[in-house]
């Protein structure tokens, strides 16, 4: 509502909310004309059955590509967001809070090697092999 409507209500006739991914796709596949957003782990995954008789009942749309030459639109996979063609990318950010080496840094530690990487692969995610670790001090409670 904020970068699109700029702190509007969605019209709901037109705009509709359900409570998951899953009812996202059922929705789709029901109603002509209709759009909507999954992440690529409810679609992306050519070895499960399930998302590949999904995506008989829907179209997964390609996204415009502002910094593509030789491809105007991109197909959101693994490919395109780890090389961020594609726009519709969120990052994944943690907040170590331990002062001292504990099972906090022990994740981060597994997460920036290879083996915590393929847990993202496997999903269907983007993976990235060069985590940012930066110290941050905060000086103010929120």
């Amino acid at each position: 509502m904020d970068s699109i409507l700029k702190g509007l209500k969605f019209d709901t006739t037109v705009v509709q909310a359900v409570k998951n991914s899953s009812e996202v796709i059922d929705y789709i596949s029901k109603t002509e004309n209709a759009i909507g957003f999954v992440g690529i782990s409810w679609v992306g995954n050519p070895e499960d059955s399930a998302q590949v008789n999904m995506l008989k009942k829907i179209k997964i749309g390609y996204v415009s590509c502002t910094v593509c030459d030789e491809q105007p639109f991109v197909k959101p996979m693994q490919a395109s967001i780890s090389t961020r063609r594609y726009p519709l990318v969120r990052g994944l950010y943690y907040i170590l809070k331990e002062n001292y080496s504990g099972l906090g840094r022990g994740f981060v530690n597994f997460l920036n090697q290879e083996r915590g990487q393929l847990i993202f692969k496997r999903a269907y995610l983007g993976t990235r092999m060069n985590f940012e670790v930066r110290k941050v001090k905060i000086n103010q409670k929120f």
